[in-house]
C-alpha cells in the first residue's frame, strides 16, 4: 500500500479483522470540534462505499445524541474490544497530543472539579492518579497515544488522524521514549500544522502533514442539506458577524472589546451574532457571549441546539471571529472570510499559517479595528482553491486509514 500523497485509486479489500474500525476521540464532552470528527469519519466511510464495522469511543461513556453527536463507548470498553475483536484503531483529530487523564476528566466530571479544589483530595490524586485508574485501570500512560502493548493486542494498527498538540518534557524522559516507540510503530502518523510537525521531527518522528479532517464538513453536509438538520426555525437574520468566545480566552477588557466590536458591526453593516460552540467544562462558551449581550442589546444570543446549529451559523455568515480552531476550520470549509481573535492561542495561529496564508496571525483583542481591512482584503480566489486541495488530502488520508 503506498502512502496517501500519491495515491489515487483505491481497491477496497477488507478481510476479517480489517473491517473492525475503532474510533476514539474526545467526542464524550459538548465541544464543537471534538463531536465533529466520528460523524465525518463514519459518513466519509459511506460515502465512499467502505463496509466497516464502527465502534466509536471517548474516554467515558456518553450519549449525546440529542446534540447531533454519535454516542461513545467507554475507554474500559476500548480496551476489552481492541483486545478481543483486533482490528485497527483510529485517533480521530483534535489538540490530543498529549491530554492526560486528569485534564480529560476534568472536562468531564463537575464532582472531580470539585474534589481538586480540596488541598487533601489533590494531594492524594497526584499520588494515585484516580482519573487513570477509574479510566484505564492504570493500563494506559496518555489516553490519546496507548501503544499496542497497552492495548493487550500487538497486531493491531493504530493511525493517528490529523492530531495536534506538542511533546511535554524533555526526549530523554521516560514517558516521551515510551511514547516515541508507540508513535513510531503506529501505521500512519499525520499531524494537522507545522507547530505539531516540527514536535515530532525534535523528538525523532517522521510525521505526515495532514489538514484537520473537519476541513471536509461542507462535502459531507452540504450547506441546503443542514436546513433539515437545525432547531433554528424562527432564525432571521442576515449579513451577520458570527463570534464565539471561549470562556477564558476571551478579551481582559471587555467593555471595549464590545465597543470596537460595535463600531466594526456599523461600519461593515453586519448584525453581530453571538453563538457558543463549546460547552464542556472549563470551556463555556455560553458564559461569556452571554456577558457580551448584557452589553449590547442589539447582539444576537443563540442557544445551539445541536452541533448543526453551530455549522448552518457559521456557514451562512459573512465573517467569523473567534477563538475556536473549529469555528475556524468550519469557516474555511464553507469559504467564510475568518479571523482568529488571541494572540495567546498557537494551535489555532499555527493552523492558520500552515494551511491558509504564513503571514496570517491571530489578532489582539484591541485591535478589532483591524478586522475592516481583511474583510475587505479577502482573497476568495486564493483561498478557496488552497481549501479544495486540502479537503482532496484529507480524503485521501481517510482512504488510506480504511484501506489499509
Amino acid at each position: 500500500m503506498r502512502c496517501p500523497h500519491g495515491t489515487r485509486a483505491f481497491i477496497v479489500i477488507m478481510n476479517g479483522n480489517n473491517k473492525i474500525v475503532h474510533f476514539l476521540s474526545a467526542s464524550d464532552r459538548i465541544n464543537y470540534g471534538d463531536l465533529l470528527f466520528p460523524i465525518l469519519f463514519e459518513k466519509f466511510a459511506e460515502t465512499e462505499n467502505f463496509h466497516i464495522k464502527f465502534y466509536n469511543y471517548g474516554v467515558v461513556k456518553s450519549n449525546l445524541s440529542h446534540y447531533g453527536a454519535l454516542p461513545t463507548q467507554s475507554y474500559l470498553k476500548l480496551l476489552k474490544n481492541v483486545k478481543s475483536k483486533g482490528g485497527k484503531l483510529v485517533v480521530g483529530g483534535g489538540e490530543v497530543f498529549f491530554a492526560n487523564w486528569r485534564v480529560l476528566y476534568s472536562f468531564i466530571n463537575p464532582m472531580y472539579v470539585k474534589l481538586c479544589s480540596n488541598n487533601y483530595f489533590k494531594r492524594m490524586d497526584d499520588t494515585i492518579n484516580l482519573p487513570k485508574y477509574i479510566l484505564s485501570r492504570n493500563k494506559v500512560n496518555v489516553p490519546f497515544c496507548p501503544s499496542k502493548e497497552e492495548l493487550s493486542n500487538t497486531s493491531v494498527k493504530i493511525y493517528f488522524s490529523s492530531v495536534g498538540g506538542e511533546f511535554n518534557d524533555s526526549k530523554e524522559s521516560d514517558l516521551n521514549k515510551k511514547l516515541f516507540i508507540s508513535l513510531k510503530t503506529s501505521a500512519l502518523l499525520s499531524v494537522r500544522d507545522k507547530r505539531t510537525l516540527l514536535s515530532m521531527r525534535l523528538m525523532g518522528l517522521d510525521a505526515k502533514l495532514i489538514p484537520d479532517s473537519a476541513i471536509i464538513m461542507s462535502d459531507v453536509f452540504k450547506k441546503e442539506s443542514l436546513f433539515g438538520k437545525i432547531s433554528l426555525i424562527n432564525f432571521k437574520v442576515k449579513d451577520y458577524i458570527f463570534l464565539q468566545l471561549g470562556r477564558f480566552k476571551g478579551p481582559e477588557n471587555l467593555k471595549q472589546f464590545v465597543e470596537d466590536l460595535k463600531k466594526l458591526s456599523n461600519s461593515l453593516n453586519l448584525k453581530v451574532v453571538l453563538c457558543p460552540i463549546g460547552k464542556a467544562l472549563k470551556h463555556e462558551d455560553d458564559i461569556l457571549l452571554k456577558k457580551v449581550k448584557e452589553m449590547e442589546s442589539d447582539f444576537h444570543y443563540i442557544n445551539p441546539k445541536n452541533i448543526y446549529d453551530v455549522m448552518f451559523l457559521i456557514a451562512n455568515a459573512s465573517l467569523y471571529l473567534g477563538t475556536s480552531l473549529h469555528g475556524v476550520i468550519t469557516a474555511q470549509s464553507f469559504n467564510v472570510p475568518f479571523v482568529g481573535l488571541n494572540t495567546r492561542l498557537k494551535k489555532v495561529e499555527s493552523y492558520i499559517q500552515t494551511w491558509v496564508d504564513d503571514s496570517m496571525v491571530c489578532l489582539p483583542f484591541g485591535e478589532v479595528g483591524r478586522i475592516e481591512s481583511i474583510y475587505g482584503n479577502w482573497d476568495f480566489k486564493t483561498i478557496n482553491s488552497k481549501t479544495a486541495i486540502q479537503k482532496e488530502v484529507v480524503k485521501e488520508n481517510l482512504r488510506f486509514i480504511l484501506n489499509d
